[in-house]
């Protein structure tokens, strides 16, 4: 999958998705996401692929998340993380994703 990015043309964020076939070794679009994401982290969990944080539209860091279902080629939203990430990845184990690392806007790190 490839999800979301940012035009180098005019720095607007998408919200577009495209999956890879194997079978036909081409990209295809499919649904896109509610909400436009540069650089959201990814991950697929029990068959649907997660888009977590990242920055919206505004550039504005995103704690929301939302989930792909290939069966029904739907994005839907689900329960935010608690705090907005951006440079971060995400990690599904065990019923789990569980998202790691962070630049959020509001901490300041050193002197």
């Amino acid at each position: 999958y490839a999800v979301g990015g940012e035009s180098e043309a005019d720095g607007a964020n998408s919200n577009l998705v495209e999956r890879y076939d194997l079978a036909t070794k081409a990209w295809e679009e499919v649904a896109p996401m509610a909400v436009e994401r540069f650089a959201p982290a990814v991950a697929v969990l029990d068959g649907k692929l997660y888009a977590v944080g990242g920055y919206n539209g505004g550039h504005q860091t995103l704690s929301s998340v939302e989930r792909y279902d290939p069966a029904v080629d739907a994005w839907e939203e689900v329960a935010p993380m608690a705090y907005e990430r951006d440079t971060h990845a995400v990690a599904a184990r065990c019923n789990f994703a569980m998202a790691v690392g962070a630049r959020r806007q509001a901490v300041r790190c050193g002197r």
